[in-house]
């Protein structure tokens, strides 16, 4: 996805992030609409039920083929998706933008289709050096939506090994409530989500907050990747 994409507010939930980023997984980046210098159209991607529980690590139960959860859960992102936008800033311009336009739900057969907002196609393939990617196995099993946002702005600085972010720029790329104090956002935001990376992917992670006076401005993440690694595709 673009970095600008990264950086944006998501006002997604945990499953229909699950949902978005499965389906981002499958997009052909050799098939854009760009390709042939036309207008910028749109994209459908499928969303299979055991694609949805590989992101979701949901295991079935007893007696069942697939988990009863994974069909649960995708059936329920679909519908809410058509809710959800993205919000980003271009220098003054406030932009907003739909995640789709049209999503679908296959009840017997357990897929999910969505289409993707025709602005939104510049956003989800290669842009040159203006897009970030990572491997969608770091995200497995993630069980907040903020430890994933989290994860995409780490790997939007993967090269340098280092997010150095303010408090405010976080507050808009993870969705944090307005309510939230600094004391909030450390215990219920960061301190919950390096954790959760630290254990599940694959990364090893130290943070500091960074004051200026006697008010916390900014963050200081730094990453390097497991040694024990335990990457594989899914």
């Amino acid at each position: 996805m673009s970095r600008a994409l990264v950086n944006a507010s998501h006002g997604l939930k945990l499953n229909e992030k699950r949902l978005m980023m499965c389906a981002l997984r499958f997009i052909d980046s050799k098939k854009s609409p760009h390709a042939q210098g036309g207008s910028p159209g749109y994209v459908s991607v499928r969303v299979k039920a055991d694609q949805f529980a590989a992101v979701a690590d949901l295991q079935p139960r007893d007696g069942e083929r697939q988990a009863t959860s994974a069909y649960e859960g995708l059936k329920d992102a679909c519908a809410r998706l058509m809710e959800r936008k993205l919000t980003y800033r271009e220098g003054k311009r406030l932009v907003q933008l739909r995640w789709v336009f049209k999503a679908v739900y296959h009840d017997g057969e357990g897929w999910a289709e969505i289409s993707f907002s025709p602005d939104l196609t510049p956003h989800i393939f290669m842009l040159r050096n203006r897009f970030v990617q990572y491997n969608l196995e770091l995200a497995r099993g993630l069980q907040s939506v903020y430890t994933w946002r989290l994860l995409e702005l780490l790997m939007r600085e993967k090269d340098r090994g280092k997010l150095f972010i303010t408090v405010e720029d976080l507050r808009v790329a993870l969705d944090i409530p307005e309510t939230y104090r600094f004391a909030d956002i450390k215990r219920r935001v960061i301190e919950t989500a390096v954790g959760e990376l630290n254990k599940k992917a694959d990364l090893v992670i130290d943070w500091k907050p960074v004051k200026r006076g006697r008010a916390v401005a900014s963050l200081e993440f730094t990453f390097v990747e497991n040694p024990q690694r335990r990457l594989t595709d899914f």
